[in-house]
């Protein structure tokens, strides 16, 4: 099974998601991760991103933004 990192932005929408999406499939530290997920905005997505800079880990977004919409 893959180990999956789920990475929230700020925001009340991404906090919720995140909590039902861990409850589902379980979670790791991004450290340890296969895939990560980023619930947020563009800005959010940029900045895990940025984060992982040379790891070769795939990163997925979800947007739970609260700008642009």
């Amino acid at each position: 099974m893959q180990r999956v990192s789920f990475l929230a932005a700020p925001t009340v929408l991404a906090s919720e998601s995140r909590a039902r999406l861990v409850a589902r499939h379980g979670d790791c530290p991004p450290e340890e991760a296969q895939v990560i997920v980023a619930l947020g905005g563009d800005g959010f997505m940029l900045e895990t991103l940025h984060r992982i800079l040379g790891r070769n880990i795939p990163v997925y977004g979800m947007n739970c933004g609260s700008s642009g919409s």
